[in-house]
């Protein structure tokens, strides 16, 4: 069994600009509802993984991204495999977006809280989608799934934590991480 994760290619509201809290709060809005960028593809198609049962986040990057990548529509997809939160806190000072990423990921980690999923809730859902991604692999005998970088991130941990072995593993736009396990 087989189970590939790859990160959604680069959104066309990714650009890393200075912002204050309220403009990163619209930042990550915008990031969130963005389609893949036009100069945003993999440096190979591979139409190999669309003869494979294909999974998607219900982010549009993400279908969009299972789209470019193997020319065709996803065959489930599901919120359970949505990034895990973007925090947004309201601190007096401006940073460039991918700043205020980290920087709101660590507080978010550290528990605190906001008007978005806890860390702890996003960790069980990662839980969840390795599961269910688990369990589809077994029926279908390879999965893709077109996700996010950090869900990708832990539904790996999980799967490693299950016996699964690690082929490959990237975090990038467009990475690519491959798991196998023996039936």
């Amino acid at each position: 069994m087989k189970i590939v994760l790859i990160r959604h290619g680069k959104p066309t509201s990714a650009e890393n600009l200075v912002l204050s809290a309220s403009e990163y709060t619209k930042w990550v809005r915008r990031y969130n509802f963005s389609d893949v960028s036009n100069q945003s593809r993999p440096d190979t198609i591979n139409k190999a993984f669309s003869g494979h049962y294909l999974v998607s986040s219900d982010f549009r990057r993400a279908i969009h991204s299972t789209e470019i990548y193997t020319g065709r529509v996803p065959d489930l997809i599901s919120p359970i495999y949505k990034e895990m939160e973007i925090p947004r806190y309201k601190l007096p000072f401006k940073l460039k977006a991918m700043t205020w990423v980290y920087l709101c990921r660590v507080l978010w980690m550290f528990g605190l809280k906001g008007p978005f999923e806890s860390y702890q809730l996003a960790k069980q859902r990662s839980e969840l989608a390795s599961e269910q991604l688990m369990a589809l692999a077994q029926d279908k005998g390879t999965v893709v799934l077109f996700g996010h970088g950090y869900m990708n991130l832990h539904i790996r941990r999980v799967l490693i934590k299950r016996g699964w072995s690690l082929n490959c593993k990237s975090n990038d736009y467009w990475g690519v991480s491959s798991l196998e396990i023996e039936r």
